[in-house]
């Protein structure tokens, strides 16, 4: 699950900066801290998973993190007999995979986009930052409906390596060619929209930014 994920959280309530802020102090302490800060920090980020009631984060995570563990304990561990030195790359790793998925399912893509308005970034930069952040979990919906589609066309998954080789291409050919069509047509709605104007646009709705979340 990688995406935003209604919640309650503290990140969900705060300001779309503030979270932002928060994960790129955790990639910075993951570098700057010394080795048993950067596994605590580790700790802490999968805690914070929980907190922010978006358990499913971890599921993603981890499996992102895996063959980052993988091969540093194979390096570091079986080659080098330096364990310690895998488990502390590996935590750096894990920490800021964990926080930057975090913040992407507490910020909603629409108050980002506000609040960026508010602060007078321009539409245009403030709309594909926020397609960016949108950009994995769009793709993941389209390809979870393109193959429940194919499922029922009587597309078999199951087999042979070479029967799931050749069931990828009727997932692949649908998902790149549907994507190449929402590109042009979230182009003409931008255009349509004035995306491109220098004018000062209004937020609607602009997220409450406190003195504190400012600090």
């Amino acid at each position: 699950m990688i995406g935003f994920v209604p919640a309650s959280g503290p990140l969900h309530r705060a300001h779309p900066f503030t979270s932002l802020s928060i994960g790129g102090a955790v990639v910075i302490l993951s570098f700057s801290l010394p080795e048993p800060g950067i596994v605590a920090l580790a700790g802490i980020a999968i805690v914070f998973v929980f907190l922010e009631g978006v358990p499913g984060v971890l599921k993603p995570s981890l499996a992102l993190a895996f063959p980052f563990w993988f091969f540093l304990f194979l390096v570091h561990a079986v080659f080098a007999d330096n364990p310690e030195r895998a488990i502390v790359l590996g935590s750096r790793i894990t920490a800021m995979i964990v926080a930057f998925l975090t913040v992407m399912a507490a910020v909603h893509p629409a108050r980002l986009v506000e609040a960026l308005v508010a602060r007078r970034v321009p539409f245009s930069v403030a709309f594909l930052f926020a397609a960016a952040l949108q950009a994995v979990p769009r793709l993941q919906e389209r390809a979870q409906a393109i193959l429940e589609a194919q499922r029922c066309r009587g597309l078999r998954l199951r087999g042979s390596p070479i029967r799931k080789i050749r069931a990828i291409i009727p997932l692949v050919v649908p998902l790149v060619m549907s994507s190449l069509a929402e590109v042009d047509e979230r182009g003409f709605a931008l255009e349509t929209r004035a995306a491109t104007s220098r004018a000062v646009r209004t937020p609607i709705d602009p997220p409450a930014d406190s003195r504190g979340e400012r600090f």
